[in-house]
């Protein structure tokens, strides 16, 4: 818990160097530099974060690009396709509520935890990295399977057939996953 506290922010304070370096290798993530590493110590500032509404009749939001760039890690493309496997890289939920309650603070949220989910921008499906604050942000969100699910799923199904990098995958989802999910015709979660 005191790692997540002290680690937070990175991208708040400017430690985002290095959170999407060139990709390698298209059958590997985007990133060999932060392949789930802690970013560096900062400490969390209230209201230095601001997450964006976007969509008139959505519910979405974005998560601040400069204290949620998102992270990635590599690792073979056998490990998520044609399933991903991401319960053993999952971070247990006493890190990640920890983490929300501290990311809400620097997001200005002060409505009840049980109102976000600790998102990981880049989701384990497409490599992104488990435990970096960088890849992690409280998404406010009033139903589940949300939009993004949906994105994440179709962006998962198309790298596994090889209709798309994975690198191109990550970069579209962590750059604006909304605008993402409304090229790619708002493809709905597996479960709604």
């Amino acid at each position: 818990m005191a790692l997540a506290l002290v680690s937070v922010l990175a991208a708040c304070a400017g430690g985002t160097a290095g959170a999407w370096p060139r990709a390698h290798n298209p059958n590997t993530s985007a990133s060999s530099a932060t392949r789930g590493s802690p970013a560096p110590a900062v400490a969390a500032t209230p209201n230095s974060c601001h997450a964006r509404k976007v969509g008139a009749e959505s519910d979405a939001f974005l998560p601040d690009p400069s204290c949620t760039p998102g992270s990635t890690r590599s690792a073979p493309l056998s490990e998520i396709c044609p399933i991903a496997k991401t319960k053993a890289v999952r971070p247990p939920a006493s890190y990640t509520g920890a983490l929300k309650r501290q990311q809400m603070v620097a997001y200005g949220f002060t409505d009840s935890p049980a109102a976000h989910e600790e998102d990981h921008l880049v989701p384990l499906e497409l490599l992104g990295a488990p435990s970096d604050p960088r890849n992690l942000w409280p998404q406010p969100q009033d139903r589940q399977p949300n939009d993004k699910d949906g994105l994440e799923n179709y962006l998962h199904g198309q790298v596994c057939a090889s209709r798309i990098s994975l690198v191109e995958a990550q970069r579209e989802i962590a750059a604006d996953w909304y605008s993402a999910w409304i090229q790619a015709g708002r493809p709905r979660s597996r479960g709604s």
